[in-house]
């Protein structure tokens, strides 16, 4: 579940980048328990993952993972910080220009937070005369 981008994003901790990972899937995760492990540990990390469920799958343990009710847990350790954003495609078929905002509707708050968090200010940004 994003192990390889979050051993990227480990590597990047007090760098200014920020990885999104995008996940469009048609059902269950296979071991949603070493995907619960894998996001609490990412929740420390510059990223966030996005998870799409196309279809007409039983998406029951990806709205889990969208921790917006509780917090994620794993062997005894809580997530630091909401990272997953969950959107059922089917939800949006009949009015698709809200699709952009549901999938992205959570990601400017987690990426704030991750920065608030480390105490990290964005870098100053250059001007382009027009």
């Amino acid at each position: 579940c994003g192990s390889k981008l979050a051993i990227l994003a480990a590597q990047s901790r007090t760098a200014h980048n920020y990885y999104v990972l995008l996940i469009l899937t048609d059902g269950q995760f296979t071991d949603i328990y070493d995907c619960i492990g894998a996001i609490v540990e990412a929740s420390d990390y510059p990223m966030s993952i996005i998870i799409i469920g196309v279809g007409c799958a039983d998406f029951t343990d990806m709205e889990r993972l969208d921790a917006d009710k509780k917090a994620l847990q794993f062997n005894g350790r809580k997530a630091s910080r909401d990272i997953v954003q969950f959107v059922p495609f089917k939800k949006y078929t009949h009015s698709i220009s809200m699709l952009p905002g549901a999938v992205l509707a959570e990601l400017p708050r987690q990426v704030e937070e991750y920065y608030r968090k480390r105490r990290i200010t964005p870098k100053s940004t250059q001007h382009v005369a027009e």
